[in-house]
């Protein structure tokens, strides 16, 4: 085949001779030459085809042109769709020409590669769709191809990546013969996929503690429910404390006693047993197969498994409900009403004792975070008792226990302060004493909790002055309760007469000599019966 190079060398040369004959023509020697006119008239239709030819390379240079530009316009556009074209033959060998997006989908070039290789990572998958492809090649029927290229797996895990897969048949008609090809059509589906399963698990999973939520139990209760399951049980396992936690200490802390009490159901129970979260601060676990002496054995392993978990910042205390039958007409939402009417009932029983066991066990995380004296509250409590009894104040009154619990519970809010801010040597900042007066009142919802009203409105009042300037509301005088009054006297004696990390201990003359002089922040009756009768006890 001439090629166009070729051809316009030629034309170019058939120009030049044009132009000779045409000189030679004007030469006066030839002008009585009888053949003079038949040439010339021979040199006129040469001159005609001459032109017409040169007009014919004009528009196969423009057409070339045309389509050169398409064919950049289109490669442009796949390589820019992020998605991978590539073609194929019956010989399963990839063409040369490929969008730049397959070399991101497959990492590495992949012409005259078999496109079986790229599309499997282990041996069997690469022999099955190898298979499916020949099987498309092989036949002739249009609707068996496309039967055929169905059986393709429609996302692939290449590696660590998701690929979309779709396949679709060119018909190309040739001189010779009718031959199809395929082209791939890849699409990388990778991140798509991961927001498809984070959806998916989250949809059937409780996002803070990973275990099941409501829905999943919902879902699968036909399986859940079924015959072989049976006998089966349910306890309901509802946590103690999770509201002082998020009171004092803040959510983050309370999610992560969540979280704790999570692992601890997980390691009590069975891998095969669902445990579910089923509120804010409950648990629904199911236990197939297993019956009631069997089911009363996990709840057993639970409150021990409670007791061996160290505080953070509180201890581990669940309130259990547990139900079992294996009756098949009983189903799972039966049983869990009677386990919840059953751990509600434990509940109201052990609640009030177990948040004041929670509260009463923070006094030795409050005596190393505060940096008090050891002793400092078991001085107080036996001091403001004494003081009480000079007041009138009966054994075993109700002045008394709130008295007793307030010298407990007074500075209980501190536990949630940071140990760097009440353990600082020098000045505090505006911010930091901001936080250090939030003790009172994250004191007083604690008392709240376990129901001490009277000793958490004392608490709250712990900061308040006799002559008004105290905080957070401003009370004086007799505004200020008076087993608050009487403590806070006690507190800062105690205090005053004992080493603190940034501070040496004064004698009792000094330290009842600034109490005196403390100008208007004590109640001054009770100062006097207090510092007359310091000596006798």
């Amino acid at each position: 085949m001439i090629s166009k190079d070729f051809e316009r060398e030629l034309f170019e040369s058939e120009i030049k001779t044009l132009e000779s004959a045409r000189a030679e023509v004007a030469d006066a020697k030839y002008k009585d030459n009888e053949l003079l006119s038949s040439y010339n008239k021979l040199i006129k239709e040469y001159d005609k085809l001459l032109k017409l030819t040169r007009k014919i390379f004009k528009i196969s240079d423009s057409q070339g042109k045309s389509l050169k530009q398409r064919e950049y316009e289109v490669k442009n556009l796949l390589n820019n769709a992020n998605q991978g074209f590539l073609t194929f033959g019956s010989d399963l060998i990839i063409n040369k020409e490929y969008s730049a997006e397959c070399l991101k989908i497959f990492e590495k070039k992949i012409s005259s590669l078999n496109v079986a290789d790229i599309l499997a990572d282990n041996e069997q998958q690469r022999h099955n769709i190898e298979q499916i492809l020949r099987s498309v090649f092989d036949c002739y029927d249009p609707d068996q191809k496309l039967s055929h290229l169905r059986q393709l797996p429609r996302v692939l895990k290449l590696d660590d990546k998701y690929i979309n897969l779709e396949c679709k048949i060119i018909e190309q008609d040739t001189s010779e013969t009718d031959q199809t090809v395929l082209m791939l059509i890849s699409t990388d589906v990778t991140e798509k996929q991961r927001a498809e399963q984070t959806i998916k698990y989250l949809s059937y999973h409780d996002k803070l503690t990973g275990l099941y939520n409501r829905a999943y139990v919902e879902q699968h209760l036909d399986q859940i429910e079924c015959t072989s399951n049976r006998p089966i049980s349910v306890i309901l396992a509802d946590m103690n404390g999770l509201k002082i936690t998020n009171d004092v200490f803040g959510h983050d802390k309370g999610d992560r006693l969540l979280i704790q009490a999570a692992q601890l159901l997980i390691k009590c129970c069975r891998k095969n047993d669902i445990i579910a979260r089923w509120g804010g601060d409950e648990f629904f676990i199911i236990l197939p197969n297993t019956d009631a002496d069997s089911c009363e054995k996990v709840c057993a392993r639970i409150k021990e498994a409670c007791k061996q978990v160290p505080p953070d910042p509180i201890e581990m205390s669940i309130a259990l409900g547990s139900a079992s039958t294996d009756s098949i007409s009983a189903g799972i939402f039966e049983l869990f009403s009677i386990a919840e009417t059953r751990m509600y009932s434990n509940k109201i029983i052990e609640s009030k004792t177990i948040r004041k066991n929670i509260i009463m066990k923070m006094e030795q995380a409050l005596e190393d975070r505060c940096f008090e004296n050891h002793g400092h509250t078991k001085r107080l409590k036996l001091k403001a008792a004494m003081f009480a009894e000079l007041l009138g104040f009966g054994e075993g009154s109700p002045e008394s226990k709130n008295l007793e619990l307030l010298t407990m519970l007074h500075d209980i809010g501190k536990v949630a302060i940071p140990k760097e801010v009440l353990g600082k040597p020098g000045p505090l900042t505006s911010a930091e004493w901001d936080i250090i007066e939030a003790h009172s009142e994250i004191g007083y919802r604690m008392a709240q909790s376990i129901g001490e009203q009277v000793v958490a409105e004392a608490i709250l009042a712990m900061h308040e002055r006799w002559d008004g300037t105290g905080y957070p509301y401003g009370l004086k005088e007799t505004e200020i309760p008076l087993i608050t009054r009487i403590t806070a006297i006690v507190d800062v004696f105690d205090i005053l007469t004992h080493d603190r990390p940034y501070k040496k201990a004064l004698t009792k003359s000094e330290a009842l000599k600034e109490i005196i002089e403390s100008d208007g922040q004590f109640d001054p009756h009770l100062v006097k019966i207090f510092v007359e009768n310091i000596d006798k006890w």
